[in-house]
């Protein structure tokens, strides 16, 4: 065909092309009269002034007309649509500069209570750090439909309440606390709300945790009163407040779908039971347990499964209502007892582990239906560690790996070496869990230096019990207990005072299936080297036969 010229992008080319001509034209500019399809200069060569083509094309073939992708009269947004980066590249494409958006809900957000400092400052015994706010702040921010900002720590004064609070109203769509909204003499919000004339829509809902949330209106502005504990308001938070503001937008992409549970979990009649749960390896909710002052919980949770106040108790296998919260990848599950060096050799490994602590007997559990790809284990029977746990179920499922043993003992102020003295000096003792390996300990310890007959409530704080050995070496720190059992580096953290009574071999439990993944070969392969890290954690015995397959 004869090359009758060449078009210039952006250009409308005047002249009609007849049949037998071509033009040459590049990607983007205007289709001249005449043509009706477009054949790629790789599929040509040129031969002076005619253009040989290798490639034939059909008509319309690689041409785009104009209003193929919107035309007249079309809904390019309506309203409710989220603005998303798609959506600016359709109003662009349509030349739009301006739109008309909601705008976002202004919220003011802080905390209340005399034992609240900011994250920094010097703790004094019984103050805690400023969870809420932040949690708060960065969660409502993190929608993109809220101006959250923290506005600082009120203390428990009425007065001061009322005075920091009111000017609030007068550039926040929303105020929101934390703390104050129980009903003890101490809890104040809800009198503040009356002082400043505003108007109580409900005070406490029938759920757990989270019952003393409340709303009010004030002065035109919401004010919703938060749970001081952190896993309390962490649910209200993301189970109501959050789908709230979503929906008010339309944005809605949270989900409520139905998931199985791996064993029987007790409910709560009358209260819908929030509980953090993480989607296990045989695609059930496995619940994580703990009480609603740890915002632990809520990190390795992929959302929040709820007993409803309707039920006293659902059986294994049975579905739940799970509220899906975030979709996190698992490189690796670890149920079992809680670690701080097997914590560092996970982290080490993967870039996606998820953690959690549900005791010795909660990872042979795990491990035994299926729900795990690690647990670490210290139990001891007959006065043999762990390898009872392996029974013919168990070795259908998983293989024991040698760990490392850890110095254990009884952790002071004064150096107290005996059950003997406990007894006699009426001692407060912390214990530990039922189900621990170290209450298997304490058991035996106590028949072992008391006697059979000895009855064991008589000790002082038997029946308190904490559920890992930092608690247990926390409390004797603080003077809340005189003694208890822990091992050796949290005391040495602490700086307590250490009487050994034994070592305790701390193992793991691998699924076959991981073991034989390359996620396994390589966790093992980080066990074997973890040599240099003996000396950053004092009591640890680390042998050479660390890694290696016990059963």
């Amino acid at each position: 065909m004869k090359l009758k010229g060449e078009i210039e992008i952006g250009k409308r080319y005047e002249i009609e092309i007849l049949p037998g001509e071509t033009l040459y034209i590049p990607t983007g500019a205007i289709l001249p009269r005449g043509a009706d399809s477009i054949a790629m200069v790789e599929n040509t060569s040129r031969d002076g002034d005619y253009i040989r083509f290798y490639r034939s094309v059909s008509p319309g073939e690689n041409i785009s007309h104009a209003g193929s992708d919107f035309s007249f009269g079309e809904v390019l947004a309506h309203p409710g649509t989220l603005i998303d980066p798609e959506v600016i590249a359709l109003l662009s494409a349509a030349g739009k500069t301006e739109i008309s958006v909601f705008k976002k809900i202004k919220v003011a957000v802080f905390s209340s209570g005399n034992e609240i400092k900011e994250p920094g400052e010097y703790l004094n015994d019984g103050e805690i750090y400023d969870v809420n706010s932040h949690y708060f702040v960065s969660a409502l921010n993190n929608t993109g439909l809220v101006e959250a900002e923290f506005v600082g720590i009120i203390r428990d004064d009425k007065d001061i309440a009322v005075r920091t609070i009111e000017p609030l109203l007068l550039n926040y769509d929303v105020i929101m606390s934390s703390g104050s909204t129980s009903a003890g003499f101490h809890d104040m919000l809800y009198e503040v709300v009356d002082s400043l004339d505003g108007k109580m829509l409900f005070h406490g809902i029938s759920i757990k945790p989270g019952k003393p949330t409340f709303v009010a209106e004030v002065k035109g502005s919401a004010f919703i009163g938060m749970p001081g504990f952190p896993l309390s308001s962490a649910s209200v938070l993301n189970y109501i407040v959050i789908p709230g503001i979503t929906k008010a937008y339309n944005t809605e992409n949270f989900l409520i779908k139905k998931m199985k549970i791996p064993f029987r979990i007790n409910g709560e009649r009358g209260k819908d039971y929030l509980i953090p749960g993480i989607i296990s390896r045989n695609n059930r909710v496995y619940p994580i347990f703990g009480d609603s002052g740890s915002i632990s919980r809520m990190v390795y949770s992929d959302g929040i499964m709820v007993l409803s106040k309707d039920r006293n108790f659902y059986e294994e296998n049975e579905e739940v209502d799970f509220f899906t919260m975030k979709k996190r990848e698992k490189d690796v599950l670890c149920i079992g007892s809680n670690d701080p060096l097997l914590e560092r050799i996970l982290f080490r490994t993967f870039r996606q582990p998820a953690i959690v602590n549900a005791g010795s007997m909660g990872g042979v559990e795990a491990m035994r239906i299926g729900e795990s790809d690690i647990g670490g284990i210290h139990l001891m029977k007959d006065g043999i560690y762990n390898k009872f746990v392996m029974d013919e179920n168990m070795k259908k499922n998983a293989v024991l790996i040698r760990g490392f043993s850890r110095e254990q003992g009884f952790v002071s102020q004064n150096g107290i070496s005996s059950f003997r003295e406990i007894v006699d000096g009426n001692m407060l003792f912390v214990n530990r869990n039922r189900g621990s390996g170290t209450r298997d300990l304490i058991e035996s310890l106590i028949k072992e230096e008391l006697g059979g007959d000895f009855k064991a409530e008589k000790i002082r704080g038997y029946f308190w019990e904490a559920k890992s050995h930092g608690a247990v070496s926390r409390a004797v720190k603080q003077g809340r207990a005189d003694v208890g059992i822990s091992i050796k580096y949290y005391a040495s953290m602490l700086e307590l005072k250490f009487h050994k009574i034994k070592d305790e071999n701390y193992d793991i439990l691998i699924s076959k299936n991981f073991y034989d993944s390359e996620h396994g070969r390589l966790f093992i392969s980080n066990l074997k080297d973890i040599k240099e890290l003996e000396d950053h954690f004092p009591g640890y015995i680390i042998g050479d036969d660390i890694g290696r397959r016990m059963i």
